[in-house]
């Protein structure tokens, strides 16, 4: 599973960016925006989840529970110090996917009996896997996701996350900032797929 993350930048618009990611194949987006307004949220949303909904596309967006709500998003991911993804599962129902950033093995213990979908780490290398390991000791199949905003991607980096025990990725792989973002975010899918 990779999920591309769409955020603010100086050379594409969130509707654009989500267009050349749903045109590369991408099947997931989560929206990055933490320091847009509700309404800038709604404006640029109009577009993009018509776009997702016509393309079959998952799309979630970052602690905005309220928005994810309002919009008719697929769910949330929620940052540690965020709400409650407990809590979060309650209010937004069983159809709504739900990520969680964890710290401890025991928090995906807790989190997986609590009908959370993902959990999601932002190290990686030996630490994560140790941690992975941990969890998976504990019989707990919850799938552990890289997050890896600004993370630059290569397929010897996707192959060593994968091999530390990641079930997919998320990261918006600096693919805008390059000339060819379709051609970048269609490696990495292909690679992924590989």
């Amino acid at each position: 599973m990779i999920q591309i993350i769409i955020t603010p930048n100086n050379k594409y618009s969130l509707g654009e960016m989500a267009q050349m990611a749903v045109e590369a194949g991408a099947m997931w987006l989560q929206l990055r925006v933490p320091d847009i307004s509700d309404e800038e949220l709604r404006e640029a949303c109009t577009d993009i989840i018509t776009l997702c909904r016509e393309s079959g596309v998952i799309l979630t967006v970052e602690d905005r529970v309220d928005m994810a709500r309002e919009l008719g998003l697929h769910g949330v991911f929620l940052h540690t110090g965020a709400q409650s993804p407990i809590s979060v599962r309650q209010d937004m129902g069983p159809e709504a996917i739900i990520g969680a950033e964890i710290g401890s093995p025991d928090t995906a213990l807790a989190l997986a009996g609590a009908d959370i979908d993902y959990v999601a780490l932002h190290e990686t290398g030996a630490q994560a896997s140790a941690l992975i390991n941990e969890i998976r000791k504990g019989n707990c199949e919850i799938p552990v996701v890289a997050y890896m905003p600004g993370a630059e991607l290569t397929s010897d980096s996707i192959d060593a996350i994968l091999g530390e025990g990641f079930n997919g990725i998320c990261t918006d792989g600096n693919f805008f900032d390059g000339s060819d973002p379709v051609a970048a975010i269609e490696a990495i899918l292909k690679k992924q797929l590989g």
